[in-house]
């Protein structure tokens, strides 16, 4: 009775699935070779038939992962691919990331590196600038069904696509709350300065930062963002800029990096205005103990990549649950450093 009860539960499996018996037994016994497409099917009907037995993962062998991070020397994303090799080294059993680099200046790299995988993927994580172009071949890696996470900037009007990473919005707004805070509106000018404006991130940490500061402090007097792209020598130019009208320089919100070179602007002309930059890195603990830097907002590129990995694990039947971790907005002061 207890075989009849079986038999007709994998024969329900195989309906609601659209294949046949014989490879319903395949995938949940592991006999044999079957597609991903098809095992996927197989288990996704076992899952909603509640079929009461162990299920074996959608996917034979190893998942392969392809991770797109843009090249840069930032503190950002040394971390995060110091994370992701923590995270691969975790789950060396299951799965296999596979790194690749592209260049700001060459973003036809990415769209090959999306377009071309150098193998099958399970799933794809990606740094992305926010273009048409992108868009349009994220949306058919999605349509061909391949998970896709945006990490740390998300890409707008793309559907189907996962986003990870803080609200950059948030991030601006919490800026411009603390600014306004430290900043009298009759001190002189803010310099805004941002990495480029391509990405959504530093876009949406520009319209937050904007947003409360005209309603906080409107009198104040802030520049259009200065697209530095994380370079040392652009921000200093930035700086100097600002200062060669003339006007009085009351603070400075950096979406990115280029720490090195406001420092040097600063240093240069002995005066320190309010300073709010981004990422926890042992040069803006520096800074900070300087007294030159006043605060940073920290994205969590740790908790990003826990928490990508655990996403793609969990679309691809590897784990029970969503992802348990999300990356948290921090804010770091001189008082919060380690000793």
């Amino acid at each position: 009775m207890d075989t009849d009860k079986q038999k007709a539960g994998l024969a329900q499996v195989a309906d609601l699935a659209g294949v046949s018996l014989s490879t319903v037994d395949r995938v949940l016994n592991e006999r044999g070779s079957v597609s991903d497409s098809k095992r996927r099917k197989v288990l996704s009907a076992a899952r909603s038939l509640g079929l009461r037995r162990l299920l074996p993962s959608p996917v034979h062998g190893l998942l392969r992962f392809d991770l797109l991070l843009v090249e840069s020397s930032t503190e950002h994303y040394k971390r995060l691919v110091d994370a992701f090799s923590r995270q691969a080294q975790l789950h060396r059993t299951r799965l296999v990331i596979q790194s690749q680099r592209w260049h700001e200046q060459y973003p036809q790299q990415l769209l090959d590196f999306i377009a071309k995988p150098r193998t099958a993927r399970q799933g794809l994580i990606v740094v992305a600038h926010d273009t048409p172009q992108i868009r349009a071949a994220l949306r058919k890696q999605i349509a061909n069904g391949v998970p896709v996470v945006l990490l740390t900037s998300s890409l707008s009007g793309l559907e189907g696509a996962t986003y990870i990473g803080i609200d950059n919005r948030m991030a601006g707004r919490s800026a411009a709350r603390l600014l306004s805070q430290w900043v009298q509106p009759s001190a002189g000018q803010v310099l805004l300065v941002t990495n480029s404006l391509l990405f959504h991130a530093h876009r949406q940490r520009v319209e937050g930062f904007m947003e409360v500061l005209r309603k906080r402090a409107p009198t104040l007097i802030v520049t259009e963002p200065v697209e530095c792209h994380d370079d040392d020598h652009l921000t200093e130019l930035a700086v100097q800029g600002v200062l060669a009208t003339g006007a009085r320089l009351a603070a400075i919100y950096d979406t990115g990096s280029g720490s090195g070179g406001i420092r040097r602007a600063l240093l240069e002309r002995q005066i320190r205005p309010v300073w709010i930059g981004h990422e926890a890195s042992r040069q803006h603990a520096e800074l900070l103990r300087e007294g030159l830097l006043s605060l940073v907002l920290d994205q969590d590129p740790e908790g990003q990549a826990q928490a990508a990995i655990q996403h793609l694990l969990y679309v691809n039947g590897d784990l029970e649950t969503p992802a348990q971790v999300s990356p948290q907005l921090r804010i770091v002061i001189d008082e919060t450093l380690p000793c």
